[in-house]
């Protein structure tokens, strides 16, 4: 099943490019960076980074593929879905994500815009000491969605300024040691970015 994602993104990727090359119509690429944080208990701030493409249709509807990296600190009491009294890593995450976005409307180069989407996380749990323990990390990929909205405001030279938020489920993260099932993480994070789109 992730083979068959990755081969998907490929072909996707592989047409937007052949689109560019043909026209100047719509196709963009985009660059943020940004912060992270969570209403759950053990999560902290972080932050996150990515970079993707992007094409217009139809003047209000944009496709994306974004390539994100997040890492958000978890901490204290409550960590490990509330099976551990404290711990204290980071847990990063490298995620894939189509979304589509919906520009509602343009009032002096600015426009407010919505919207959602899917993808697959890897996300790395890292080894960490869990109540005087040693418990031993992992890699997993994940199930991945997000929804939320901005603001894009022109610039001159074919720049977009994005300033956005998004709420973004990455899934679980899990350890190795299989006797200990319980031990893992669910990270549900909101994120604020700013970043540039270019216009081909």
């Amino acid at each position: 099943m992730i083979k068959a994602f990755f081969f998907c993104i490929s072909v996707v990727f592989w047409n937007f490019s052949a689109q560019a090359g043909q026209s100047d119509d719509g196709f963009y690429t985009r660059t943020d960076i940004g912060g992270v944080y969570s209403t759950q208990t053990p999560l902290k701030k972080g932050f996150d980074i990515q970079m993707g493409f992007g094409q217009r249709w139809a003047e209000i509807f944009r496709g994306e593929m974004t390539f994100e990296y997040t890492r958000v600190v978890m901490k204290g009491p409550g960590a490990y879905n509330r099976t551990a009294d404290f711990v204290r890593t980071r847990l990063p995450s490298w995620t894939v994500m189509t979304a589509g976005y919906i520009d509602l409307f343009d009032y002096k180069n600015v426009s407010p815009y919505i919207g959602a989407g899917i993808g697959v996380s890897r996300n790395d749990t890292p080894d960490a000491v869990v109540d005087g323990g040693q418990v031993f990390g992992d890699s997993r990929f994940r199930f991945a969605w997000k929804a939320g909205g901005g603001i894009g405001i022109r610039l001159p030279k074919n720049l977009v300024l994005d300033i956005g938020y998004a709420y973004t489920d990455l899934g679980t993260f899990s350890v190795k040691d299989i006797s200990q099932p319980a031990v893992k993480q669910d990270v549900k994070i909101r994120r604020v970015n700013i970043g540039l789109r270019y216009n081909f």
